[in-house]
């Protein structure tokens, strides 16, 4: 195996099992990083081929110590910001042009490998997940900032309970018995952490492509007297639910924005009356404060949209 692969990429789902056959890890939010060790050296690639090894030179020279020297390491470069991992203290890392200015950055990066493509010069993307793992077990030495991730083949039903108590980002689920695949894959599904949010629909957006009725609904809350912007969700919903809400919507048109704050979009933009509330699912708020991964739940009509706060 010469040229770099494609990684493996987890199917999000939003129907979670807890099965025998499928290893449960904790999902990390960081840079998705190859570390392929040869014979001329060691270097790092993010998911797309590119060479990120300047960014993260205490990585590449921990693994440049290994005893082991022809291996591909598949796994997550990760900052912390308390016990959660963070890519947004991750990254000032990830663009650095020079390894002096990483090394001055401040911010400590570990590399959470969980699998292996080749171990000791030979290929091994054809055996099952957990012998791949054994392998990978035994093929580093674990010390800092190298680090295997931990899994778990029963109690994932409570470890996702502890993980989102710590508002954590969610669990990897895994076939046990998969080949290592190329792109995207269900034989790998990512079960996220959701936080439920009632909000009132300020409008919608032309839809696109296939899609009938609408693309996405536009969501807010009230900050006291104003009425603030809080992103867009345009997952969720069915074609009759889409053709329902769009009828509904239709008859609440205006023709500016009711919102008093927030950054508004500008193109293919309905305005409606802020009348309707609905609940969505979500993973958290970004620091513009607006929804992250929002998934549409349902229409709310036993609530006011006046009372519509942010939780």
């Amino acid at each position: 195996m010469t040229d770099i692969p494609q990684p493996a990429l987890a199917t999000l789902s939003h129907e979670r099992f807890w099965e025998d056959g499928w290893v449960y890890e904790r999902k990390l939010d960081g840079q998705r990083c190859l570390a392929v060790r040869t014979g001329q050296g060691t270097r790092l690639y993010s998911r797309s081929g590119r060479d990120v090894t300047v960014a993260f030179p205490e990585i590449a020279e921990a693994l440049e110590q290994q005893a082991s020297s022809d291996f591909v390491v598949d796994g997550e470069v990760v900052a912390f910001e308390g016990s959660r991992t963070s890519f947004a203290r991750l990254q000032p890392r990830i663009h650095l042009s020079s390894a002096a200015k990483a090394r001055r950055s401040g911010v400590a990066v570990y590399l959470y490998a969980f699998d292996v493509l080749r171990a000791d010069g030979a290929d091994v993307r054809r055996e099952p997940l957990l012998d791949r793992k054994r392998r990978l077990r035994n093929l580093l030495t674990w010390d800092d900032p190298v680090r295997y991730t931990p899994h778990r083949v029963h109690g994932g039903e409570e470890w996702f309970g502890e993980i989102c108590a710590k508002g954590w980002e969610g669990l990897i689920a895994k076939r046990a018995d998969a080949a290592y695949s190329t792109g995207r894959t269900k034989d790998w599904l990512k079960f996220k952490c959701e936080a439920g949010q009632e909000l009132v629909v300020v409008g919608w957006t032309d839809p696109e492509g296939s899609r009938v009725a609408l693309g996405a609904l536009l969501l807010g809350y009230y900050r006291g007297d104003d009425l603030v912007y809080a992103g867009k969700v345009g997952t969720g919903f069915s074609q009759a639910v889409l053709r329902d809400l769009h009828a509904r919507l239709t008859r609440l048109e205006r023709d500016t924005s009711p919102c008093t704050k927030g950054a508004l979009p500008r193109k293919g933009v309905h305005w409606a009356e802020p009348e309707l509330v609905v609940e969505v699912a979500f993973t958290e708020w970004t620091t513009a404060g607006q929804l992250r991964h929002p998934r549409y739940l349902g229409l709310r009509t036993d609530k006011k949209a006046k009372d519509v706060v942010r939780e």
